[in-house]
């Protein structure tokens, strides 16, 4: 759920400017022009979420005008148009973003933006020192964020993010998600400019990230593969365990401690749940296989773990 939240369309009109101005003075230094239409027909609303090391906001702002003549801030916002347009401004380049477009606006540089009818844009805001990349290097990226060989990777995961901004997923997939961003957005602007995706440690080690961020995401689903894994990252299956190849434990077994652990967590939780249902919800078809991983994995039986969350005190005195 958004943290911060605002819908001009519930004030009277004579408020609207005003309450926009107010909202986005909250999180960026941004002087606020205006709406390019009467009072009356301004329905700007915005949605806010606070991620461990950067802000999201999502805008529905039509015909909103703002700039930026000067700054200390060394903050950055990666900006998704959603739809509609949006045009940019900084010194003498002007550009246009389009629906699935992603750009890089840096807020130590002065620029102007507007939006045209029905626009719809999430932007994502970090620090210079969150991204922990050289100040020269963050600039020099800003209005070329298309020519990093990860451009389409992140283009990907931005756009996923937003359609589960609005899901019900678990904390741990959360936590995920928000490295993998700061990861991937760390990576994007260190490769602006540069080909050779393959021998790039920082665009390999943000493939990586995302990859856990997807499978947090999918650890539910019976059907997740290795090759339904290396298709959705655009790499060949050989590629995704070479990339995997560094880790502490294998893909499958990665896995499978993602399921069993959630699976563990839900039968103490959750006690109006069979544990052949809980089973199910993380990925295991078969009740008598997901028994003997869990006894395997814990020295317990999936029955005795919930028998000593239903009477801890009698869980104690047998421990």
């Amino acid at each position: 759920m958004p943290n911060s939240f605002l819908d001009t369309s519930a004030l009277a009109p004579r408020e609207r400017e005003a309450a926009t101005r107010e909202f986005l003075e909250t999180f960026t230094e941004v002087d606020v022009i205006g709406h390019a239409c009467p009072p009356e027909s301004i329905r700007t609303r915005f949605q806010g979420w606070g991620f461990h090391n950067f802000r999201l906001i999502v805008s529905d702002s039509p015909w909103l005008r703002f700039a930026l003549p000067r700054s200390t801030a060394e903050t950055v916002s990666f900006g998704a148009q959603l739809s509609g347009q949006t045009i940019k401004t900084i010194g003498d380049r002007c550009q246009v973003f389009s629906p699935g477009q992603i750009s890089l606006t840096d807020y130590s540089s002065p620029f102007q933006w507007w939006c045209t009818e029905a626009s719809k844009t999430m932007s994502l805001q970090f620090t210079y020192a969150g991204l922990c990349l050289p100040a020269e290097a963050i600039r020099a990226a800003a209005g070329d964020l298309a020519t990093s060989p990860l451009y389409e990777l992140f283009q990907t995961h931005v756009l996923e993010l937003y359609r589960l901004l609005e899901e019900d997923i678990s904390a741990s997939a959360v936590e995920s998600l928000g490295s993998a961003t700061l990861e991937l957005a760390r990576a994007v602007v260190a490769t602006v400019g540069h080909d050779d995706l393959a021998r790039n440690e920082v665009a390999n080690e943000a493939l990586v990230t995302r990859i856990e961020a997807y499978v947090q995401q999918h650890l539910a689903d019976p059907a997740l593969s290795p090759e339904r894994i290396a298709r959705a990252h655009h790499i060949s299956v050989r590629q995704l365990y070479k990339l995997w190849s560094d880790r502490e434990l294998g893909l499958a077994e990665w896995i499978m401690r993602g399921r069993l652990e959630s699976a563990r967590r839900d039968i103490a939780k959750d006690t109006s749940a069979g544990i052949g249902a809980v089973a199910r919800r993380w990925g295991f078809a078969d009740p008598t296989h997901f028994g003997r991983r869990f006894r395997t994995a814990y020295g317990i039986s999936p029955r005795e773990w919930r028998q000593v969350h239903d009477h801890p005190g009698r869980g104690r005195a047998s421990g």
